[in-house]
């Protein structure tokens, strides 16, 4: 039997792809035999409490001010006194940078295994998951400008600290055979360090009322000519919701009857620049802000199309859901979106083309789309594809099975 030991920052993880992830984890170590304990930052309770369930522990974490990888000091003061070091614990750590927990946990527990699984890298955000110039500013060659050599090293410190946190970890889980490349050939880890697990995902129960949706369309107020786009994430540049935006204005020149269904959460700031870039279309497009898994599902089960137009993703959840209900996906060619996706085969594939010139991407989803809604026979044979897809690689059995391997590996 070995310990596991899960940590959650639960304020964020109930927004984003890692609360799913942990979600299906936790499912994939019940019932192994394995003690389970999840440690859980910025919880919902106003002390340090511990909460035992039927096959879980709970370490809960009050609010603490600024990041909560700021305090590990006081993390390293409570995990001492609750948690005794051995060779059969195994620490799960899944946000970054963590750095420095990972060398408090390495020096407290000597005799533990630290896991560390990478759900994004520090420079795909502010580059677009363009792989080719983080490889250029990470070389050692001079910039020309203030601002490029800013740039480079902004991008070199970031490089340091992940590559430092990749060395305090036992193992490093990748979740794309992108990441896995990037792993090899820019930070240099040795093969036998990685291991390439897909994320997985349970079937949901509604996934059987596809194909009878019509008391669904009706609750959403669809109307029976309309075709549904759905889009899931956060609607921001990297995401790729204002290429897709520009898209609907020309799919909307020789398809009137279309919705786009924009499903995520938003700041400030996002609100205003998605109000804005939807003024020409706004009949035409549906913000429902963050919605509860039951409630995405509802428009899952009724979307004509599902749409992925992230610029980089690692192995998105949202993919897989859009795979599981059988949706005839569009889908970009950015870092770890493309190794899920075949063109032809279980998607249609929009190249993103020079990240210069938005309106290039915009005319490739425009055109994918307008293929789909022209051909009901593409829909049906993309769909099976999808459905193929998920059963074969990325079914909760899969992800359960790769984990028990891993664990086993460690020792």
């Amino acid at each position: 039997m070995k310990n596991i030991y899960i940590f959650d920052e639960y304020i964020s993880s109930q927004k984003n792809g890692i609360g799913t992830y942990l979600r299906e984890l936790l499912h994939c170590f019940k019932s192994s035999g394995h003690s389970i304990c999840l440690i859980i930052f910025n919880a919902d309770t106003e002390e340090f409490s511990i909460v035992e369930e039927k096959e879980t522990k709970k370490l809960l974490f009050p609010v603490m001010k600024g990041h909560f990888l700021h305090h590990v000091q006081v993390m390293d003061k409570f995990l001492r006194l609750y948690i005794e070091d051995d060779p059969n614990n195994i620490f799960f750590l899944n946000h970054s940078p963590c750095g420095d927990l990972m060398e408090s946990l390495k020096k407290t527990f000597p005799l533990s295994k630290i896991i560390f699984t990478i759900h994004d890298f520090g420079w795909t955000a502010p580059l677009m998951g363009n792989l080719k110039e983080y490889k250029q500013l990470t070389k050692n060659k001079s910039s020309s400008t203030d601002q490029s050599r800013n740039a480079k090293r902004d991008f070199s410190n970031c490089y340091e600290e992940e590559k430092r946190m990749y060395g305090f970890a036992d193992r490093i889980i990748c979740l794309s055979p992108d990441s896995y490349a990037v792993l090899r050939s820019v930070y240099k880890l040795n093969k036998k360090k990685i291991s390439f697990i897909p994320n997985g995902l349970r079937e949901s129960s509604i996934v059987s009322k596809r194909k009878n949706s019509e008391e669904i369309r009706n609750s959403l107020n669809i109307r029976n000519d309309e075709k549904i786009l759905v889009v899931i994430g956060r609607p921001t540049k990297q995401k790729g919701i204002f290429a897709l935006m520009e898209a609907m204005k020309l799919i909307l020149k020789t398809n009137r009857n279309v919705r786009l269904v924009i499903i995520g959460d938003a700041n400030e700031q996002s609100l205003r620049e998605l109000i804005q870039a939807k003024s020409s279309c706004t009949l035409s497009i549906t913000f429902t802000g963050l919605l509860d898994k039951d409630n995405i599902y509802k428009w899952l089960s009724v979307a004509d199309i599902g749409v992925i137009p992230s610029y980089y993703e690692q192995c998105s959840f949202v993919g897989i859901e859009m795979m599981m209900f059988g949706l005839p996906i569009v889908t970009s060619n950015g870092v770890g979106i493309r190794n899920m996706f075949q063109n032809e085969i279980n998607g249609l594939v929009a190249k993103i083309g020079n990240r210069n010139k938005p309106e290039e991407y915009s005319r490739n989803l425009a055109e994918a789309i307008t293929k789909l809604l022209d051909s009901q026979d593409l829909c049906n044979r993309l769909s099976a594809g999808a459905l193929k897809t998920y059963e074969d690689r990325y079914s909760i059995h899969h992800m359960k099975e790769n984990y028990r391997a891993l664990i086993e590996s460690l020792y």
